[in-house]
């Protein structure tokens, strides 16, 4: 396989650059990096140091990569070898970062940012947006939807689906799927609530959080009638139609409710 070396890549002396990569225009590969066999890397990403990137993996433009992080690696499944890692653009991968290639391809979509030593298992697809922060771990086959916040030391099993817009609170395990707009905490993770932070931070007014909230706490507890009369409201039926088909399609159930009240705190 023969690679291309953009002209305006500016890779240090120490590192190691396999000739079949392709680098665009002004990537930047500071000291002591591996950039293994096919791998390329979009224009103006850099490598600050450091850094190991192999297998069949591509990276997108405008991504910072700091030292220690491991791109690319085999899946630490027993017995499975092959796949791909997909990055997109403007995304950081902070300190100690790994993330495996998967069978099925695992992807990591746009503005993602990964924080120190959280890792990305085979076969997850991490969408726009989403933050893992120091010490996350997905397991295998885990979906995270966009603008999703995986709080610190949380850990995910496999075949899990996080809801858009959802926040793990630190230390959780989730062990069933996430509500979207929904707030999750505890050892075994249950709903606690919905993201109004992160709601308002995507530009959702009181009003639109108000109506979700009490979806969710309809919807946890069954009140099927109270829902009828929310989805009466056309401002509010997106969102309160994306809880309700989000659960419809878990295979795993969804996290239960807990304390404290689910009730937003405006």
């Amino acid at each position: 396989m023969s690679g291309s070396l953009h002209p305006r890549a500016v890779c240090h002396s120490s590192s190691v650059i396999d000739p079949s990569c392709f680098l665009g225009e002004g990537v930047e590969i500071g000291p002591f990096c591996i950039v293994g066999e096919g791998v390329r890397i979009g224009d103006r990403t850099r490598l600050l140091s450091h850094v190991t990137i192999v297998g069949s993996t591509s990276i997108g433009k405008d991504c910072v990569v700091h030292p220690h992080a491991v791109l690319g690696g085999q899946s630490q499944g027993r017995g499975t070898i092959g796949g791909s890692l997909s990055i997109g653009d403007s995304c950081t991968m902070r300190e100690s970062v790994t993330a495996n290639v998967g069978t099925g391809g695992t992807t990591i979509g746009n503005n993602v940012l990964l924080m120190a030593g959280s890792h990305v298992a085979h076969d997850c697809k991490v969408h726009d947006d989403v933050i893992l922060v120091n010490g996350t771990a997905l397991a295998g086959h885990v979906t995270v939807y966009q603008g999703a916040i995986v709080a610190g030391l949380s850990a995910v099993v496999q075949h899990c689906t996080i809801g858009e817009f959802s926040y793990i609170g630190a230390g959780t395990v989730v062990s069933r799927d996430v509500l979207p707009f929904s707030m999750v905490k505890g050892y075994r993770g249950r709903t606690t609530g919905i993201n109004v932070v992160g709601l308002k931070r995507r530009g959702w007014d009181d009003e639109r959080i108000r109506v979700v909230g009490l979806a969710m706490q309809m919807f946890l507890h069954n009140d099927n009638e109270g829902l009828q009369l929310l989805l009466a409201n056309p401002k509010a039926t997106r969102d309160i139609q994306r809880i309700m088909g989000f659960s419809t399609g878990s295979e795993k159930g969804f996290c239960l409710p807990g304390t404290p009240s689910i009730e937003p705190k405006l």
